[in-house]
């Protein structure tokens, strides 16, 4: 299971170990609140979100081991950016298929123009067009280039 972990593209293999480190703090929060407590009510939401984001990694590892996912390369062609804090808000890539705008989710990082985007979207997610360009809202992971 190591070895498919290794041969999985290294924005996945992140995702998954945030997706799982979360799970094991949420874990280890449980264990704590338990020894401190004995009240239901506290400790439900620890095994809630640890059992949540343990699930959530065991099946993002499963659909990147079967290949239940598509890679979209291109290049970026423009940054939209919010009003107050000049965060990239959005990126509109110039793919083989067309253009194609991505909804940023937590993005921190400056990305600039013609810069090489690689992002690792499920199968079945929904694509909406709108003025000739696609728009995707959702991704699992991106890499900038």
């Amino acid at each position: 299971m190591l070895q498919e972990f290794r041969r999985l593209p290294e924005p996945l293999q992140k995702q998954i170990l945030i997706q799982l480190g979360l799970g094991a703090l949420f874990l280890i929060l449980l264990v704590a609140v338990v020894s401190a407590s004995t009240d239901l009510y506290l400790w439900l939401p620890c095994a809630g979100l640890a059992l949540l984001f343990t699930a959530t990694s065991i099946a993002l590892f499963r659909k990147a081991v079967l290949g239940d996912y598509v890679i979209i390369n291109g290049e970026c062609t423009e940054v939209g950016v919010t009003t107050v804090k000049r965060r990239a808000k959005y990126l509109v890539l110039d793919t083989e298929a067309g253009k194609v705008r991505v909804i940023l989710q937590n993005r921190r990082r400056k990305v600039s123009v013609g810069a090489a985007i690689k992002l690792f979207v499920n199968k079945n997610t929904p694509i909406y067009e709108h003025n000739g360009v696609q728009i995707l809202y959702t991704y699992i992971a991106i890499e900038v280039s």
